[in-house]
């Protein structure tokens, strides 16, 4: 990111003054949750490293992934920028029970080709490292080491600030949206460029990898298909494999190593006409009699075999390439990652394929399990940290899922309309004002070696529905959708 920049968000930022309540890491993130429900958040893992400001919470949850415990509670008082670089030195104060404090400076070098975040304490000799989110030794970098207890050497790279102030308003272009949007602020303009290019720049790359993958699947199918058809056209051989072996058993003694073919009479048909059979001339007679007699076997027993694998592939294929039509709209957002712990690319699209689902529109999917494998499947495989989960309290029943392809906040009414499938599809059917929890997946975890469909959760709210009838949800999705 451009000098002037970061160091025009510092200047409105500087005296930022608040309480971190926790810092975790998400998806190339640093995030400190500030009090006042803020969060001040360092995109790092990136060549094009900046900060800025989040009124609304990231998908990070505070009881997961966090980091540096000990800044808990710590203050935030002043944030500076280096005059010859792009590095950004937050201070912070902790205390502990005796009211002792401590002084740490986060330094935040926002420079490519990634940024990084490093916490130190300053002592006597300057200084000195206490942790790092990307650490490096002189095998990684010949200039300088960044591990814990070493003296913080800044980076020589020979960078000249940019000259000049920055002229508001800024506009962030959009590839989606008919109109430039205008930021009269630096961490408006930090927070747009995050959520309309970031953001959907990840997006563009998540898809790419995943139509790449599923196009290396159709090629993987389509040659097997190939495969198989040549296997097949063997197999329907069957009865000249047959009449090969037969016509060398009874030429043994004509056939010598060496020999490309054999010519003799075909005492199978009624004309008595010649045979040409082609051999193998590394093999001696007899193996090339057993060689034809194992394709023989092997037709014999495979016609059948062959064609049912055969069409099971083509149908494969049919469904890559249905999977690949939905990459030509938003569709191709409710597909499964392909991390989603199945190899065989059949099978995932079976088990997919098979759940059922309620297709609101290119935002939302409704996503029901019913059963405990679905469940799974659903909760731990297909959810993402930003989608909503579903589930009775106290009653046995199915695991709910609506998932937000564009990280947006939920109409209160799709929120209603879950709570009813999930009190529908549960133990409480047939009651009324049934208890169903909900929350965002980054809230739900699944214990090790725990039973299929048995998961934990926090930070929910819950809601008392009336069960919902699918068929009825639908309607209701389309009426007023």
């Amino acid at each position: 990111m451009k000098y002037l920049l970061l160091a025009a968000w510092v200047r409105e930022n500087r005296k930022l003054n608040s309480i971190v309540e926790a810092v975790t890491l998400s998806e190339g993130n640093a995030i400190f949750h500030l009090s006042g429900s803020v969060s001040l958040v360092c995109h790092y893992k990136t060549s094009n490293p900046f900060p800025f400001l989040n009124p609304a919470p990231l998908e990070s949850s505070r009881q997961s992934n966090q980091i540096w415990h000990y800044l808990n509670d710590a203050s935030l008082s002043n944030i500076t920028i280096r005059d010859n670089d792009r590095i950004l030195v937050f201070e912070l104060c902790s205390r502990d029970i005796y009211n002792s404090s401590q002084n740490y400076y986060l330094i935040f070098e926002c420079m490519p080709p990634c940024g990084n975040l490093i916490l130190c304490q300053k002592q006597e000799k300057g200084l000195v490292i206490k942790d790092a989110l990307i650490k490096y030794t002189y095998a990684e970098n010949q200039k300088r080491q960044i591990l814990p207890g070493l003296l913080y050497e800044a980076p020589s790279t020979g960078f000249v600030p940019d000259a000049g102030n920055v002229r508001y308003p800024l506009l962030i272009e959009s590839a989606t949206d008919e109109k430039a949007l205008e930021c009269n602020d630096m961490n408006s303009y930090f927070l747009a460029y995050y959520e309309k290019v970031v953001l959907r720049q990840a997006a563009e790359q998540e898809k790419h990898k995943l139509k790449h993958y599923w196009q290396k699947e159709l090629s993987k199918a389509e040659k097997k298909s190939a495969q198989q058809q040549k296997e097949l056209q063997d197999a329907e051989l069957v009865d000249k494999w047959l009449l090969y072996a037969e016509t060398i058993k009874t030429n043994l003694n004509r056939i010598k190593k060496g020999d490309e073919v054999l010519e003799a009479i075909n005492y199978y048909d009624p004309q008595m006409s010649s045979i040409t059979i082609p051999l193998w001339k590394d093999k001696s007679a007899t193996e090339n009699l057993k060689y034809y007699l194992k394709k023989y076997s092997k037709s014999k027993q495979g016609i059948d075999k062959i064609s049912r694998q055969l069409e099971l592939t083509r149908k494969e294929i049919q469904m890559i390439r249905e999977i690949l039509v939905k990459f030509e709209t938003e569709a191709w957002r409710s597909l499964p990652p392909i991390d989603a712990g199945v190899g065989k690319a059949s099978e995932l699209i079976r088990q997919v394929e098979n759940l059922l689902r309620i297709q609101i529109d290119e935002h939302w999917e409704i996503l029901i399990g019913r059963k405990a494998t679905e469940n799974d499947r659903i909760t731990t495989q297909l959810a993402k940290p930003w989608d909503w989960w579903f589930h009775t309290r106290i009653y046995h029943g199915s695991h709910i899922l609506l998932r937000n392809f564009h990280k947006l906040e939920p109409p209160e009414k799709y929120i209603s309309i879950c709570c009813g499938l999930a009190a529908w599809f549960s133990k409480a059917r047939n009651s009324q004002n049934v208890p169903v929890d909900y929350t965002q997946i980054r809230f739900v975890r699944k214990p090790r070696k725990s039973a299929p469909g048995f998961v934990t959760y926090s930070s929910h709210k819950t809601i008392f529905a009336d069960p919902l009838e699918i068929g009825k949800a639908r309607e209701m999705l389309q009426t007023h959708g």
